[in-house]
């Protein structure tokens, strides 16, 4: 009896430490990963708004017949600009702009300061080296957007730049968004766009989001980009840098092109 009973208890206690010890792994594997995602989220908003993240391009500067000048890209990671190749386009993920600016709290109060206005610009230039022809037709001051509401309350605002982007036939690689920055301080510092933050705004809205252009597949490609600069200026300067490349199986070194042009006020 006493046999049958010890043994009654011993498979009794393994069964509630079997039970615990599962209930417990459940649980450290549910809580991190939401945690994770949250924290995720917040340091990238806190890493565009510092303009120290990265941007909305999600891409990797990689192109099947230009690679990227080590050399360069090095020089460019030093400096925290954004290098790359030819098809350059912006590493890292905007996934955490897509955080709104108001924090973990998700609020949807707020409206942009001033009124939503568009501007002309008529800016058009073309890549030496690459062949792509771009063309900046306008600029959307003061767009009304609840998610970066707390950007714009701390005395910010959404800018919205609509492109045409007409990819060169020569290489092969991206024309990418990453490649726009902004610019509030006259030049001194160049920020990555937050696209992603504010794209379901932008659709509903009617401005079509630009996407990553693909040389190989040519044809003629425009959009909008959004840019969420911290302190609010009547002009910004905004900066097209396609960084510097060689291409493969030759050796040929393609040197970086850049542009910059105004955003007027509204």
């Amino acid at each position: 009896m006493k046999r049958v009973n010890r043994a009654a208890f011993t498979a009794a206690a393994l069964l509630s430490c079997t039970l615990t010890f599962s209930g417990c792994s459940l649980i450290s594997q549910a809580l991190p990963q939401g945690q994770d995602g949250t924290a995720g989220e917040q340091a990238g908003s806190d890493g565009q708004e510092q303009g120290t993240g990265a941007d909305d391009s999600g891409q990797s500067p990689e192109t099947d017949e230009v690679a990227a000048d080590p050399s360069s890209a090095a020089a460019e990671g030093a400096s925290g600009t954004e290098g790359g190749a030819a098809g350059t386009a912006a590493s890292g993920t905007d996934d955490g702009a897509a955080a709104s600016e108001d924090g973990a709290t998700g609020s949807d109060a707020g409206e942009s300061s001033g009124s939503q206005t568009e501007v002309s610009i008529g800016e058009s230039f073309t890549d030496p080296e690459m062949e792509d022809s771009i063309e900046v037709l306008s600029a959307v001051r003061n767009f009304d957007s609840s998610k970066k509401s707390s950007a714009i309350d701390l005395g910010g605002e959404v800018v919205l730049l609509e492109v045409k982007i007409t990819p060169g036939q020569k290489y092969g690689g991206l024309v990418s968004t990453g490649d726009f920055k902004i610019s509030y301080d006259g030049g001194s510092d160049y920020r990555f766009n937050q696209t992603t933050g504010v794209e379901e705004e932008m659709k509903a809205a009617g401005y079509t989001p630009l996407e990553n252009v693909s040389r190989r597949d040519g044809g003629t490609h425009q959009g909008w980009i959004a840019f969420v600069p911290s302190e609010k200026g009547d002009t910004y300067k905004i900066r097209y840098e396609r960084g510097a490349g060689e291409v493969m199986g030759t050796g040929e070194k393609v040197p970086a092109f850049t542009e910059v042009f105004d955003i007027p006020n509204s």
